[in-house]
């Protein structure tokens, strides 16, 4: 069931709104979001997880069509570098990973060639794949599983992003190094 070009343009409106500006990202994520919307079939929002591959324009885009939220434990983050994403139907435990194939030129800032990229079939912009996406307990939504005080910064730590350490569980940030410094004045 491939999308009518006015429904894609909707979609991709909604993104410009949330992202900011058009690029082929913004395009690009649009086609694999509702693509992959459209493979996994969820009854209702709440039956989808989705990991996208990549933190950049297409996060944005994927995040606006499918509804998914991090702060809800529903978009899943994974820096790989592509642009893809994998969609999870909770309910039916199938999932399909939906990657960018669109070989063609590369637009740029031109807004009109950009954009025709949508009216393109499913076929020229993305291929996909049925995979196996199981989530391990502590990356389910819902209520934290488990929380617990590191033992080095006093901090508290949420669904097992912890370590044993040598008295008791320690902070991914104590044990292995932050990505930040306290600055000292």
């Amino acid at each position: 069931m491939s999308r009518s070009r006015a429904e894609y343009e909707a979609m991709l409106d909604k993104c410009i709104a949330f992202h900011g500006h058009l690029c082929m990202g913004q395009i690009l994520g649009v086609r694999v979001a509702a693509k992959g919307m459209e493979l996994a079939a969820p009854a209702t929002p709440r039956d989808i997880i989705v990991a996208v591959e990549n933190e950049r324009c297409i996060a944005d885009a994927v995040l606006t069509v499918t509804g998914t939220r991090i702060g809800r434990r529903t978009l899943k983050l994974h820096k790989y570098g592509k642009m893809a994403a994998t969609f999870l139907n909770c309910t039916t435990g199938k999932a399909y990973r939906v990657r960018v194939e669109y070989r063609g030129p590369q637009p740029g800032d031109d807004e009109i060639a950009m954009r025709e990229i949508l009216g393109l079939s499913d076929e020229e912009v993305v291929a996909w794949d049925e995979v196996n996406f199981e989530l391990p307990e502590f990356e389910q939504p819902g209520r934290p599983k488990r929380i617990v005080d590191c033992s080095v910064c006093g901090e508290k730590v949420f669904d097992g992003k912890d370590v044993d350490g040598p008295h008791g569980p320690t902070c991914l940030a104590c044990a292995q190094g932050a990505y930040y410094s306290i600055k000292v004045l």
